[in-house]
């Protein structure tokens, strides 16, 4: 009798050729061996699907058919999934051997986490490694999701239960963003969490997806708005336009240094969340203060403004730098 897989991993891949057999190969050669391996050829044109077709492993569930974008994909693959876990993989990132063992391990022993992400190393060409790391905490994670995205996506597990229980997808309307409003949706039924080990390579590419998506200014505005929004609604706040392209350029810390953010309006639009959630305490009055005591300080580092110093948001932004 077939050992029911405990772990789905979905990887979508488009003409990715240059990297796809190291993927691949990251996975295959997993020490948590009970997982089925659900590669999606989203209509490659490349030898993509030729690669995924010398590997002659019986976990590995092929599906090859003309182009439907990434969402389509990791919708589809989620859909075939028959694992407890669904593990998300992309074609040019290379898990580390033990992923599958550490992120399982935490989850069977944690039941109340929906969502395990793990920290990432950065690499690329002509690049030097870098750690990156993320916040760790649900309390944190939750509060964060208020400006972006809170895991390296490529490296999350997530409860399959949670997501076919509440009917949850990634959106096509949030298109290059479909991740973070799949965490913005989820942190209404469930914890997250992210281990501080760095379990994947993540590939930095100059041409990505995101970045590509990202010189499209108006069009990016109008997807993550729509996504920030949701995060809104729980504290009963509606924004003005001017208010929405403030939170807008919060999100990413380039827009920040283009944008020349007033520090009497982010003070003044600080005060407006912190008092909406004084009065529904959505998130943690604390955890709150210190993601945007971080947003300060960064607009501090870009602005360089003395005054800046003398306010408590300069304070809960140093403190949120202290790692626990």
């Amino acid at each position: 009798m077939k050992q029911q897989p405990l772990i789905s991993v979905v990887l979508s891949v488009y003409n990715g050729e240059k990297y796809l057999a190291e993927a691949i190969e990251s996975i295959l050669t997993q020490t948590y061996e009970n997982f089925e391996f659900i590669i999606i050829d989203d209509g490659s044109t490349d030898k993509s699907l030729e690669i995924i077709k010398s590997y002659s492993d019986r976990r590995i569930v092929l599906i090859s058919r003309e182009n439907r974008g990434l969402v389509s994909s990791l919708n589809e693959g989620i859909e075939k999934a028959k694992g407890k876990y669904i593990a998300r993989m992309d074609a040019d990132d290379i898990s580390f051997n033990t992923r599958f063992e550490e992120q399982v391990t935490f989850m069977e022993a944690n039941k109340n986490i929906g969502v395990c992400g793990t920290a990432i190393i950065g690499f690329g060409e002509g690049m030097v490694e870098r750690i990156s790391t993320y916040a760790t905490q649900n309390s944190r994670l939750q509060t964060e999701l208020l400006f972006s995205s809170i895991f390296a996506h490529p490296t999350v597990m997530i409860r399959r239960e949670i997501l076919v229980v509440h009917n949850l997808k990634y959106e096509k309307e949030s298109l290059h963003a479909e991740d973070f409003a799949l965490w913005v949706t989820l942190a209404q039924y469930t914890k997250f969490v992210n281990l501080k080990k760095p379990l994947l390579k993540y590939r930095i590419l100059q041409d990505s997806i995101t970045r590509e998506a990202d010189k499209d200014t108006e069009q990016r505005y109008k997807t993550i708005k729509a996504i920030f929004e949701n995060s809104l609604k729980k504290l009963d706040i509606q924004n003005s336009e001017e208010e929405n392209r403030l939170h807008f350029n919060l999100t990413v810390n380039t827009r920040i240094a283009e944008n020349k953010i007033s520090f009497f309006d982010l003070k003044r639009y600080f005060s407006k969340i912190v008092d909406a959630n004084s009065k529904k305490k959505v998130f943690d009055n604390v955890e709150l203060k210190k993601v945007l005591g971080k947003k300060w300080l960064w607009n501090l580092y870009y602005r360089r403004e003395v005054g800046a110093l003398f306010s408590k948001y300069f304070l809960y932004g140093l403190w949120s730098m202290i790692k626990k």
